[in-house]
């Protein structure tokens, strides 16, 4: 056939704590050749940076275990492949213990290939940052694409472990060396793996029916996530497993195509600059959308390269909860008496809010048409050094002696601050590798 189906590639994880259970269902079914698994945002390399600083074997997911223990043996059943970013800021350390869980369960024979070459620390000098770097500069990772991924899943790989990919081409690897090589087939496939990458938010979860009945508490907490049979020109078609619950449509995939999309006609991917002007999707079943359209533009020449910055100073973030008669009037005079006590704080350093009230919408929020039962005064602060955090925290603790009457269940966090800088960096230079480990 021309234009046959080249891969079946399911979601398995759309961040680094989501559930397990979905990709379990898809690798199982024998519906998908390859689960994909999102599980790494920006912040979340900082405390990997440091625990492979302390630990040369230490520095990907801690969750990989957990994660893997059920889905492993699933899918080494079927013959899925797994291909994910659980390696952090160490895929090659992520990689030898993924075999060596391998031979654990008894997947015999697992090859696992480990992804490596986006850390470009080495490299700083060439990266183009967007404002300067204050602070020391303790990790600088490019987000790379699908090309090396796909080379190691030809190459026979059971599991591709990697680290700051860019996540759509997690998803479009396994499709890359098969695509009929027309202009837009790439970018086809990467808009499946931009569609994928957060599991659940495309089959429902996050999601409000216009006019329509939410899904049930028992449909989310089974909630299915979405796979895609993807075609050679690089269209797709996009659905549930058989009586997986949840409301896969064009609008929750229009809804997920634009989620951290400033450009629709331009959003820039390792692999291709994709256009979505031109997206369509049409419902073809329950719970199953065929995608065409997208077109794309080249590949740009330049990485996207997250840093991260520990800036002088702590933050502070600290709550205290007032409950029952008069718990607003409370809650705002609590919130009025640590403006005073915390004076000498600018405003662009110190934030206090009401939760419930006014901490997301701020100046927005609606006029209250009700007294709440309860509240949370929430303070957030940056400090000068750890000292000056534990006064805004023992502000808040007095409260509970010197405040409103009833205030109570304390929250305190005092944490240095650290602060994610984008940069770019030539494609040229960075050139990823790939390291074997294979379970005997």
């Amino acid at each position: 056939m021309i234009n046959e189906i080249i891969c079946r590639i399911g979601a398995g994880a759309g961040f680094a704590g989501d559930r397990i259970d979905p990709a379990v269902a898809l690798a199982a079914s024998g519906q998908v050749d390859t689960v994909a698994l999102e599980c790494l945002a920006e912040r979340t390399l900082l405390p990997a940076l440091k625990a492979r600083a302390a630990d040369p074997n230490a520095g990907f997911d801690t969750r990989l275990k957990r994660r893997l223990t059920p889905l492993l043996p699933a899918a080494h059943a079927t013959g899925c492949r797994i291909v994910s970013n659980l390696g952090q800021a160490n895929p090659r350390a992520a990689g030898r213990a993924i075999a060596k869980l391998a031979a654990e369960l008894g997947c015999t024979g697992l090859k696992v290939a480990a992804v490596h070459g986006d850390d470009v620390m080495d490299r700083r000098e060439h990266i183009a940052w967007d404002k300067p770097i204050e602070g020391g500069l303790v990790g600088a990772h490019a987000y790379i694409g699908a090309a090396v991924l796909s080379q190691a899943l030809e190459e026979g790989a059971s599991v591709v472990v990697a680290g700051r990919v860019a996540d759509s081409a997690l998803f479009a690897a396994p499709a890359l060396r098969r695509l009929d090589g027309s202009a837009h087939a790439l970018a086809g496939a990467v808009a499946v793996g931009h569609l994928l990458e957060c599991s659940g938010q495309l089959s429902g979860g996050n999601f409000a029916p216009a006019g329509g009945a939410m899904l049930s508490a028992q449909d989310y907490a089974g909630l299915g996530f979405p796979l895609a049979d993807v075609r050679a020109d690089g269209t797709a078609e996009i659905r549930l497993l058989d009586g997986a619950p949840g409301i896969l449509t064009p609008e929750t995939a229009t809804l997920q195509l634009l989620y951290e999309v400033h450009n629709p006609a331009r959003y820039i991917t390792p692999d291709v600059i994709l256009d979505f002007s031109g997206v369509r999707f049409e419902l073809t079943g329950h719970n199953r959308i065929r995608m065409s359209g997208v077109r794309g533009h080249g590949a740009p020449k330049t990485l996207k390269v997250a840093g991260f910055m520990e800036l002088p100073g702590w933050i502070a973030d600290c709550e205290i909860g007032f409950a029952g008669t008069g718990a607003l009037d409370r809650a705002r005079r609590a919130a009025e008496t640590l403006r005073l006590r915390l004076a000498d704080w600018t405003d662009d350093d110190v934030a206090i809010d009401l939760v419930g009230v006014d901490s997301i919408l701020r100046a927005g929020s609606p006029a209250m048409t009700a007294a709440p039962p309860e509240v949370r005064v929430h303070v957030s602060a940056r400090c000068a050094d750890a000292e000056a955090a534990q006064v805004v925290e023992d502000e808040i603790y007095a409260m509970t002696l010197s405040g409103p009457a009833g205030g109570c269940s304390v929250r305190s966090e005092r944490r240095p601050r650290i602060e994610v800088v984008d940069g770019y960096i030539l494609a040229s230079l960075v050139q990823p590798r790939i390291e074997w480990s294979q379970a005997p």
